[in-house]
């Protein structure tokens, strides 16, 4: 056998076409106020991932990319109750200060001031409320039944419920185009917003995590009103405005996730990371 070379015919051609990636720009939150978290960057790491094992070398079918949520691995003691994520930062009723401790001074304690702002027009009136305890504690119930919903929200395309695959693997993939398809959003929004990240990925036809890195943060918005009537309480013309607030997740190394813990009673059962 004789392997023959015709160094004449080599050729050498430059694509007229870039490969792209599928990005979307992370909507805009409209917020009141800022409130966090500080959660363990392992945990969402383990949480939401992804696989690429597309064989077809095409871009018709909607299963080329699946999408994982394994709740299986969200930590026990990782409660996200709104009520007691930390007002750092960002307009809230009144800052962090000598006379407002930082463990008084997260969402619920927030709202309180809010409504003393609206009732009596000073965010220093709380103490004209009889019932303070019982407004600070039904908050933290109303924001336990948020906690909840957000599990439920991420159970229902989790590794046991979406439309695709098996259980303990089932996934969803691009025909599931709504804002529940959760990896999927944070995958795209990487793509948008880092997408040298892609660089660095494993290679593998594998399931793999999507890529998010230390101080990156998930954001979501909670809107809480005043209870029905509020505003009669001092003969306030009109019903006292939603206030709503961003809550910012933000991914910490494991030794670094540690927060401002709230002091009321009530609150140990619905903190993140509260047994850790």
């Amino acid at each position: 056998m004789v392997n023959f070379v015709l160094t004449g015919l080599n050729q050498e051609f430059t694509l007229g076409v870039s490969g792209e990636l599928a990005g979307a720009a992370p909507p805009a939150l409209d917020a009141s106020c800022i409130a966090i978290y500080n959660i363990k960057l392992s945990d969402m790491l383990n949480v939401f991932k992804f696989q690429s094992d597309s064989f077809d070398v095409n871009n018709l079918d909607a299963s080329d990319l699946q999408y994982y949520v394994y709740m299986n691995a969200w930590p026990a003691d990782l409660s996200l109750n709104p009520a007691n994520a930390h007002t750092l930062s960002t307009t809230p009723i009144l800052a962090d200060s000598a006379d407002v401790v930082a463990k008084r001074n997260f969402v619920k304690h927030d709202f309180v001031r809010y409504l003393a702002l609206r009732l009596f027009n000073t965010a220093y009136g709380v103490d004209l409320f009889s019932n303070e305890s019982e407004l600070l504690s039904d908050l933290v119930t109303k924001g336990a039944t948020a906690a909840g919903n957000i599990i439920t929200a991420l159970n229902s395309v989790n590794q046991a419920s979406a439309a695709n695959g098996s259980s303990p693997h089932k996934y969803s993939t691009n025909a599931l185009t709504g804002t529940s398809n959760f990896s999927r959003e944070l995958l795209q929004q990487v793509a948008n917003a880092a997408p040298a990240r892609f660089h660095g990925i494993t290679n593998t036809s594998g399931v793999q995590s999507v890529p998010l890195q230390l101080d990156d943060t998930i954001n979501f918005k909670v809107s809480i009103n005043a209870a029905s009537g509020q505003h009669n309480l001092t003969e306030r013309p009109s019903a006292i405005e939603t206030r709503t607030y961003k809550i910012q997740l933000v991914l910490k190394g494991d030794a670094n996730a540690s927060q401002i813990v709230p002091d009321e009673a009530d609150s140990a059962a619905q903190y993140p990371y509260h047994n850790a």
